[in-house]
């Protein structure tokens, strides 16, 4: 359900209804996944899961695996 949610995220922000994500999906396989995206999709995540992403977790949206498990760890609490 995560990646699913994920998926409908970056689909937003990327502009690409095709887009396809997999845990081992990596920021350097989506060209306009730079810090711009990072922060928009920090945004809508925080919106879609109702959580809080703190400064310092902000490098873990570097890969899907990462992300997946930063909102695991939020949920879980």
């Amino acid at each position: 359900m995560i990646l699913e949610k994920l998926q409908e995220i970056f689909r937003d922000i990327f502009d690409d209804e095709e887009l396809v994500l997999t845990y081992e999906t990596k920021s350097s396989e989506i060209d306009r996944w730079d810090s711009l995206a990072t922060v928009s999709m920090i945004s809508a995540v925080c919106d879609e899961f109702d959580i809080s992403i703190s400064l310092s977790e902000f490098g873990m949206f570097t890969d899907v695996k990462s992300i997946v498990e930063l909102i695991q760890s939020k949920e879980s609490k």
